[in-house]
């Protein structure tokens, strides 16, 4: 079983790759269209196409990537700590921080430099609000999120312990209310502002609160993983109905909030169909544990490395469809093969260069890079 959750690391990077990619297949349909047809762009032609459905399917099937990932790291964190409570200490919460910080920061950094570079600068105070908000990269919010729920950790572990059928009800109570009060009142409302609930539809999309669960569910599987593993080979067919039945109910509320209101919170596990399909996902993967999977050793490798793949892969394949824009724009009309080349680009790029830097005398650095 810990191979296997260490596995799913792998298969959630690999999601958030293709996730981000398909971003990029919207651009290349609608704002990008004036290099491969005589239109004015935006163009929505392609909107409603085939590949424009294969794109939002793709999207909507890997929102489960970040909950994964907190599902991995909670595990993990109570794994640490199944000896006795005192084994989870303020010094390993520290370590685990500092390994996600540093190269948070560094990275950060070079980011903004890049943007200094094409001549896009910021106020003092606006690079300091990047770095300390995660806003250098949008996909940096995870950094902040993670470090979060390491300094709670101290007080969920004790809890998952011997209260943990309360602690994930309340959590799971918690991160639903919020999803209604930030997704679905504005749909009732019209987009009409309510003042009562702005503080609360405006909280940062990094704020524990909208993914307790996910976190809360790792350390109580881990602490309970014999009872667990009976459960889920007695629901493991149920498991894969709710897999298939809301991951079709993603792709529809998602989709239809998209067009019926114009809020887009396409690509993430904002609604409660989208949520409820990254548990049902998480938990029938390891509910059919004796099911193998293909190219399982390459994903347990990308488990290894996902946060360095996690770090560069945004821009990188920021830099690598902008390549395509300008060289091959004939390609970004099969999508067949845009996306394929974009992927592989956002994986191999991260993973070669992290090579690179293992097998140099850079190699000392190699942990402040990729943690």
């Amino acid at each position: 079983m810990i191979k296997r959750v260490f596995l799913l690391n792998g298969l959630a990077i690999l999601a958030v790759v293709c996730n981000h990619a398909a971003s990029w297949g919207y651009t290349a349909m609608f704002w990008w269209t004036d290099r491969y047809r005589s239109v004015a762009v935006p163009n929505f032609d392609q909107f409603g196409s085939l590949p424009y459905y294969v794109i939002v399917i793709v999207r909507q099937l890997t929102v489960f990537s970040v909950p994964a990932f907190l599902f991995v790291s909670g595990f993990f964190l109570a794994y640490a700590a199944r000896g006795s409570q005192s084994a989870l200490n303020w010094k390993m919460v520290k370590a685990r921080i500092t390994n996600l910080l540093i190269p948070y920061f560094i990275w950060s950094v070079i980011i903004l430099i890049g943007d200094a570079l094409q001549g896009i600068t910021y106020a003092p105070v606006e690079y300091l609000g990047k770095l300390v908000l995660a806003k250098a990269d949008s996909a940096y919010f995870y950094v902040l999120l993670l470090c979060q729920f390491y300094l709670l950790s101290p007080l969920l572990v004790p809890i998952a312990k011997t209260r943990w059928k309360f602690m994930l009800f309340v959590l799971a109570l918690l991160q639903l209310s919020v999803m209604i009060l930030v997704y679905y009142c504005p749909i009732v409302f019209g987009g009409a502002r309510v003042p009562a609930l702005d503080t609360v539809r405006h909280m940062p999309y990094w704020l524990f609160v909208r993914w307790a669960f996910y976190f809360a569910l790792g350390i109580v599987v881990a602490f309970h993983l014999q009872p667990f593993k009976g459960w889920l080979v007695r629901v493991k067919w149920g498991l894969l109905v709710a897999v298939a039945v809301l991951g079709l109910l993603t792709i529809i509320e998602l989709e239809g909030i998209f067009r019926l209101t114009g809020q887009d919170y396409r690509g993430g596990p904002n609604t409660i169909a989208a949520a409820l399909y990254s548990v049902a996902l998480v938990l029938c993967y390891l509910a059919f544990d004796r099911v193998s999977i293909p190219l399982s050793e390459t994903f347990y490798q990308l488990g290894r490395q996902s946060y360095g793949i996690y770090l560069l892969h945004r821009e990188v394949l920021q830099f690598s469809a902008r390549i395509i824009r300008q060289i091959a724009p004939w390609m970004l009309v099969y999508q067949a093969l845009f996306q394929p080349v974009l992927i592989v680009l956002g994986v191999g790029v991260p993973l070669l260069f992290m090579v690179i830097v293992a097998r140099s005398p850079a190699r000392r650095y190699y942990r402040s890079l990729f943690g």
